[in-house]
């Protein structure tokens, strides 16, 4: 479930990485400019969370309405004969 989240997920983040890269360039032009650098609470964190947030909303509808539907039964990870058999969906029997 994690590898999933982090998979689709990962443009959450975005709006964090850019923000950290662009205060990261502003202190460096800061100082190099002589000028006072500017503290990382001073930026528009408000902004970069609520898109970031916005951002994992929509990546919840979005695999939620694509996600593959299966009808069957979950069978959880169980041991059989000294072996680890990985859980799995056994699919329904038509008749």
């Amino acid at each position: 479930m994690l590898r999933l989240l982090i998979s689709r997920f990962w443009p959450v983040t975005l709006p964090l990485i850019v923000y950290v890269l662009w205060m990261l360039h502003r202190r460096r032009k800061a100082k190099k400019l002589g000028q006072p650098v500017p503290a990382m609470k001073d930026g528009p964190w408000v902004w970069a969370v609520a898109a970031s947030i916005l951002l994992a909303i929509c990546g919840f509808l979005l695999l939620g309405l694509t996600a593959e539907h299966t009808d069957g039964t979950y069978v959880p990870a169980h041991m059989q004969d000294g072996k680890l058999i990985p859980a799995q969906i056994v699919p329904e029997k038509s008749e």
